[in-house]
């Protein structure tokens, strides 16, 4: 983090993007230090933090509890999302200089997935909120997530929660790269997303949205194989911009399943411009891999803490969420070069919430046996020193103490659960009496 984060740039990324604030005794160096340790669980909440630092006999932050979240609630998003940017890039640095680290699930492009998250409710301790029983969402994002890297390598933060996501789509167009692979739900599935990112020589694979987008059937439907999810069809499709008239002639990739989505769906449509030398098979396998953005926002929540409920202003809330993006890339690096020294299937067993929690518990008793000016030496180092050094700490890893938990396949229950309106609990003791006796044998 040191090496990642460095006061003078995260200064000038201040002064850029934040040219409306000022700073006094409150820096953003050390606001991302408090949330970093509070991401990692190195304490519970920002005021745990606040009050740790505090304590010390040379405390970072000297400004009061109130002149910290009054800082906190006048961040602007913007500056937010580019310190997740220049983290991203950093980290690409480090892991491009790591051998056999990058793995691409289709080769010779870079696959990004997109998806929205909209940040949980928080207390109610804001005067507007506090009439409120329902939940008060404070913001709203939208992620780019490299599987390849497993890093966050671009977001758009949004303080109105309402916000459709397909409207935070064009601020994402014009950092869309040549080569780039977007792969989105339904929900993304509109002509502006799938021409503009056509027009930036970049692909997109998105399922289609018969409403949002309507197309021209141009060829018939003709078997291409099949998967372990379904029989797959594809055929030519043809799509015109009503507002230049510009036509487009994409690949519509059909998945008759043979199980029922959870959703109930029995076909499953993809759209993309892709090159015929690819497979559609291929690339409805391609697809499956669109949920491992989910697991990702499912580790930022329970692992990184990238929903903090004290936090009720939008900035400071999209701040916080932010931080745990960095923080989920700077342990995408450190497993990158867990990856390089172990090999990818030992990589594979690594549990991603006990890496977080082993940083987490480690963070505070290494701080106070090596305080921040011994850091210092770190920012320097060039990426590729820093990268072999990593690899160096990496063989000294103890794999068995951070494996993932084992468990057989879930077994459907046997009868389906029901909800009682006589009884809004049950005492679990009574329940489990109620039951027939185990054999002990």
């Amino acid at each position: 983090m040191e090496w990642l984060l460095d006061e003078p740039t995260l200064e000038l990324l201040f002064q850029n993007h934040a040219p409306d604030n000022y700073t006094r005794e409150l820096t953003i160096a050390a606001l991302v230090g408090l949330f970093i340790q509070v991401s990692v669980g190195a304490y519970g909440s920002v005021h745990a933090a606040y009050q740790a630092d505090r304590a010390t006999e040379d405390p970072v932050i000297t400004a009061s509890a109130a002149a910290l979240y009054g800082k906190l609630g006048r961040l602007p998003p913007a500056l937010s999302e580019e310190v997740v940017r220049h983290c991203a890039r950093r980290c690409g640095q480090l892991l491009e200089l790591t051998p056999g680290v990058r793995d691409e699930p289709l080769a010779g492009y870079r696959m990004r997935v997109l998806d929205g998250n909209v940040l949980a409710g928080t207390h109610h301790r804001l005067t507007p909120l506090r009439r409120w029983l329902n939940a008060c969402l404070p913001g709203k994002s939208l992620v780019v997530y490299e599987p390849g890297v497993g890093l966050v390598t671009d977001v758009v933060l949004c303080e109105d929660a309402y916000t459709q996501e397909r409207a935070l789509v064009t601020q994402l167009l014009p950092r869309i790269a040549a080569q780039d692979v977007l792969i989105a739900d339904r929900n993304f599935c509109t002509r502006g997303y799938v021409l503009g990112v056509h027009r930036r020589d970049a692909f997109v694979v998105v399922r289609q949205h018969k409403t949002n987008l309507p197309v021209t059937p141009v060829t018939r439907l003709t078997t291409c194989g099949s998967t372990d999810t379904g029989q797959v069809h594809e055929q030519r499709v043809r799509v015109t911009d009503d507002e230049t008239g510009e036509a487009v002639v994409l690949r519509r990739i059909e998945v008759r399943l043979f199980e029922k989505t959870r959703d109930g769906d029995r076909t499953l449509s993809l759209v993309t411009n892709l090159p015929d030398e690819i497979p559609a098979t291929a690339i409805a396998e391609l697809y499956r891999k669109r949920w491992t953005i989910e697991t990702h926002f499912q580790f930022l929540t329970q692992a990184l803490n990238c929903e903090l409920p004290g936090l009720g202003k939008p900035p400071a809330a999209l701040f916080g969420f932010a931080m745990a993006l960095v923080a989920g890339n700077a342990l995408a690096v450190v497993r990158g070069s867990i990856r390089a020294a172990h090999g990818n299937e030992a990589e594979g067993q690594l549990s991603g919430y006990y890496l977080a929690d082993e940083v987490g518990h480690d963070y505070r008793t290494l701080m106070k046996y090596l305080p921040p000016d011994r850091w210092a030496g770190w920012r320097p180092l060039v990426p590729a020193d820093l990268s072999r050094l990593l690899l160096a700490l990496a063989r000294n890893v103890n794999l068995k103490a951070l494996a993932k938990s084992t468990r057989g396949p879930k077994n459907p229950p046997k009868e389906k659960p029901v909800y009682s309106k006589k009884h809004k609990h049950y005492s679990t003791h009574r329940l489990t009496n109620s039951l027939p006796p185990e054999n002990p044998c």
